[in-house]
């Protein structure tokens, strides 16, 4: 349930989200638990709770044979929350908490309470200088509810954080330059998980130069550093290719890399050299914004301490709360990722997650929820399938601070 509003952000912070370089770690970006951004001058503060009963299909995430059966329960879930906005002249500023407390019917044994909190800012500091920052923390009691590179599915309590900021200059008339910088940490709470965990700090920097007031091209250098299994095992990465930049109108935006990507393992004396390509496409319309990527590149991998050549896609539809009292909300992502250890199985991964709301009130919604998650290694016995679904009450109401 966490995810409804990780799925109702606005144009805004996608935005935010987009003019950002992608994230260096295996992990791909968890956004924040966030409402529909109101765009009111000066400070904001909205609470709220959402109260839901939610069917589980596989309670113990554990893989199945087709003639078996997995063990399922219905659960109970409280998800108080807090958000604060500032919309200012040049600066911008978002943050909040969330947190879930889940009760199962049967399987006491399996209650769980998530937390989820984020910050971001964005400022004008000059007229050709941006300055942005984003802070993003998740604890979770399964590894399924974290979009993360070649970790297997398992009933694993896990905490992730994402701290990023940077800058977007605009040096002349024509040429354009971007830095970022990211931290991304994962670890593993369980003593008898072989899920060790690690850091990744990562540097992304662009410069493009723009032909038109719609196409731009440009040179972009990604240098990654990768400590895992406790600091015993270091990785370097680099990525070094052209960007291209297209508005094909005024709402329709498409971006494409591509270069040469390089790893090397100091533990093990691996390295590799080959291609990364990835491609973003976001269109956004008066009552919704759709968008899709794909990515193909070398990433660590946090569950095992190994690398993994990975392929990712994603699309999604947001339907902003603002202009929609009936709104649909869908995201479907896909991982493959394939370890360069034999002794690590290949990974296809699958998140898809559907809302279904409709706004009673301005201050209440009710929704349809539903969650399917999907892993597969391709082995006999190694097929996971999770749904959770359900109904759901949402009751929030902003409050302006003089």
């Amino acid at each position: 349930m966490l995810r409804l509003f990780i799925r109702l952000l606005g144009p805004a912070l996608l935005g935010v989200a987009l003019a950002a370089a992608p994230a260096p770690a295996g992990a791909q970006d968890q956004q924040p638990t966030e409402l529909q951004p109101r765009r009111v001058p000066g400070w904001t503060f909205t609470p709220g709770v959402v109260v839901g009963g939610l069917h589980d299909t596989n309670v113990t995430l554990l893989a199945t044979l087709p003639t078996q059966n997995s063990a399922s329960d219905n659960l109970f879930e409280l998800e108080p929350f807090g958000q604060i906005e500032f919309y200012g002249p040049r600066t911008t500023l978002s943050g909040g908490y969330q947190g879930s407390m889940q009760r199962y019917f049967e399987f006491n044994e399996l209650d769980a309470v998530e937390h989820r909190a984020f910050l971001q800012m964005r400022t004008r500091a000059t007229r050709r200088l941006t300055v942005f920052l984003n802070e993003n923390f998740s604890q979770v009691p399964s590894t399924d509810q974290l979009e993360l590179n070649g970790v297997p599915f398992v009933r694993s309590a896990a905490r992730y954080n994402s701290a990023s900021g940077g800058i977007e200059a605009r040096l002349s008339r024509t040429n354009d330059f971007s830095t970022r910088y990211e931290m991304t940490w994962v670890d593993f709470l369980r003593d008898d998980t072989l899920l060790t965990g690690g850091i990744v700090h990562g540097v992304r920097s662009s410069l493009t130069h723009r032909f038109t007031d719609r196409a731009a091209l440009g040179g972009e250098y990604e240098f990654r550093w990768a400590s895992l299994n406790q600091g015993t095992r270091e990785q370097l990465f680099q990525d070094a290719g052209l960007v291209f930049h297209y508005r094909v109108g005024e709402a329709t935006s498409f971006e494409a890399a591509g270069g040469l990507a390089h790893l090397s393992d100091r533990l093990t004396g691996l390295t590799r050299t080959g291609p990364y390509v990835r491609a973003e496409l976001v269109h956004r319309m008066a009552r919704a914004t759709i968008g899709g990527e794909f990515n193909r590149s070398y990433v660590p991998s946090v569950a095992f301490g190994g690398t993994n050549q990975t392929e990712r896609a994603r699309a999604y539809i947001m339907m902003p709360l603002s202009r929609n009292r009936l709104y649909i909300q869908e995201s479907v992502a896909w991982h493959h990722t394939d370890p360069f250890d034999p002794r690590v199985l290949p990974l296809y991964s699958a998140w898809l997650d559907t809302v279904v709301g409709y706004a009673v009130q301005r201050w209440v919604r009710v929704e349809g929820y539903h969650e399917f998650t999907h892993q597969d290694t391709r082995q006999p016995g190694g097929l996971i399938n999770r749904q959770v679904a359900g109904v759901r009450f949402v009751i929030s109401q902003p409050v302006r601070i003089q």
